[in-house]
């Protein structure tokens, strides 16, 4: 039980509930360690203090402090039992909440004073965190609970996002301040378009979901020619494909003729310049033939394949565009052969690119004109342009793909891409 008074009067308790808390009984005369607590003496006569004279007298104790009976200016007097830590004081006052004596059993701390902010609260409870004061410079918050969700955590300390605890009004918390991962510091879940590059999954982040700029939402990947998406001030068209024969080449400006690609509807070639007299003429118009094999197959020039295996046309390897013709696939003492025959009306020459992935000094890549052979290539290399004069009339030309009696290297295999007759 705790005694509290006030700062500026002192409270008078009854001389029984004093002595059934101190354990003092009353002698035969009435008289107890304790000062009268009744406002009015037996004959109801009126027994006015002079208060400030009181205190004073309990401030410094009285000469017969310590007697054991109570005199004027005490509250209390249990001879040599008065201490600071018990129910009468070492100055003869009645220990309260307040008083800056600590009374063991009944209170945990007392420093005389009523602030609430301090490591003593007004009850004389020590402070502590959840007891719903601020206990300045120590405490940042205290609002009464243990609840981590809300404004103020268990550790008296604002929730903030980061914390590791989900307060209202956050999606998330992972107890970090990292912005690259699924939680970033707003405590909102990461999307595209919020700013932050969400690692491993993000390659850009605008903080816009917009799609015509150069960080394409709602996917959150660079903006490239082909990707679909019209890059505003950057691109003039995209269709969303890499090929060069249709109305959008990969350049993302519209295909027009002289811009070196051939539109597969309405160009029969495209040499990149303005020269007319040469193979691609300034209307893209061929003068003579030509196949890139963009068809996806064999129907342009009157091509026939015959050996061991046909030749076909695939995509995995090409010198410009989508596609360009294989050598069958043969073993070894084989041989796959690829031909045309046209009617040149004038001179001029046949150009063509090849590339072959072979056993070098073994297996060989061989051109013919007219079954007379003017070119032949083995081993591992790139892309590489040839260039033949022929004369006009009627010519054949042959690729052949030829394996010798052991061992194969590389892909096994020779490609050829944009085959031109014509003039030079």
């Amino acid at each position: 039980m705790t005694f509290e008074r006030s700062f500026t009067q002192s409270i008078i308790f009854s001389t029984p509930l004093l002595c059934a808390i101190a354990g003092c009984t009353t002698g035969g005369d009435g008289s107890t360690p304790f000062a009268s607590g009744s406002a009015e003496d037996e004959s109801g006569a009126d027994e006015n203090e002079d208060e400030n004279e009181d205190e004073q007298t309990a401030d410094e104790g009285s000469d017969s402090c310590g007697n054991g009976v109570v005199d004027a200016g005490e509250q209390c007097d249990f001879g040599d039992e008065n201490d600071d830590s018990s129910p009468c004081t070492s100055i003869c006052t009645i220990n309260v909440c307040g008083d800056g004596f600590l009374y063991e059993g009944f209170e945990e701390c007392d420093d005389g004073n009523e602030s609430n902010t301090d490591a003593c609260l007004a009850t004389c409870k020590v402070a502590v965190c959840g007891d719903g004061f601020v206990q300045e410079g120590v405490e940042e918050c205290d609002d009464g609970n243990d609840i981590e969700t809300d404004s103020c955590t268990s550790v008296c300390t604002p929730g903030n996002c980061g914390d590791g605890e989900l307060q209202e009004g956050e999606q998330c918390d992972d107890g970090n301040l990292d912005d690259s991962d699924e939680c970033p510091t707003t405590c909102q879940l990461a999307f595209c378009g919020d700013g932050f590059l969400q690692e491993g999954v993000e390659e850009c982040d605008d903080g816009n979901t917009a799609s015509n700029d150069e960080c394409i939402s709602p996917y959150c990947v660079p903006a490239t020619c082909g990707d679909g998406q019209l890059w505003e001030g950057v691109e003039t068209c995209d269709d969303g494909n890499l090929d060069d024969s249709d109305d959008c080449p990969t350049s993302c400006e519209p295909a027009t003729c002289g811009d070196g690609f051939v539109q597969a509807e309405s160009e029969e070639c495209d040499d990149g310049n303005d020269v007319d007299d040469d193979f691609c003429s300034l209307a893209c118009t061929a003068n003579g033939f030509f196949d890139d094999f963009e068809t996806g197959d064999l129907s342009v020039l009157p091509w026939e394949t015959s050996g061991s295996a046909d030749w076909s046309v695939q995509s995995s390897q090409v010198q410009a565009g989508s596609f360009a013709a294989r050598s069958g696939s043969i073993t070894h003492s084989q041989s796959t052969n690829l031909e045309f025959s046209v009617d040149v009306p004038s001179g001029g020459v046949i150009r063509f690119w090849e590339r072959v992935s072979s056993e070098s000094g073994y297996d060989y890549l061989y051109f013919y004109i007219d079954d007379v052979q003017t070119g032949s290539w083995s081993g591992s290399g790139s892309w590489a342009q040839q260039q033949y004069d022929i004369d006009a009339g009627e010519h054949t030309f042959t690729w052949t793909y030829s394996k010798d009696s052991s061992l194969s290297s590389y892909e096994d295999a020779a490609y050829i891409d944009d085959i031109e007759v014509g003039l030079e």
